[in-house]
């Protein structure tokens, strides 16, 4: 597995554990896709894209891209400069319309 399959893998594992724990969101990590379900019956869709080295990430009508961030150790969105968790936390807030914190 190269790098960014290791590191890929690694956070999807991480997301689903995190997000698993939280009321509301069932996480279901199947090879490198993580679906989150909500009780209202919605989804959000995580994945790792190893053509572009991005993890992506399609939920609340809107699709956002995360790269690895090399200087930060962190994955970043391509356009905005945000953290992938801090992110994934912020749309399952709104989401939840609860304060939601995802730990990476």
């Amino acid at each position: 597995m190269d790098d960014f399959g290791a590191r890929a893998d690694a956070t999807m594992k991480k997301l689903e554990r995190a997000v698993g724990a939280i009321e509301g969101v069932e996480a279901d990590l199947a090879g490198d896709i993580l679906t989150l379900e909500f009780e209202d019956g919605d989804k959000f869709v995580i994945n790792s894209h190893s053509a572009a080295q991005q993890i992506w990430v399609a939920a609340a009508l809107s699709a956002m891209h995360f790269g690895w961030h090399e200087k930060t150790g962190s994955w970043r969105d391509t356009k905005s400069g945000a953290e992938l968790f801090t992110e994934i936390g912020r749309l399952l807030s709104e989401k939840l319309g609860e304060s939601v914190k995802v730990n990476g």
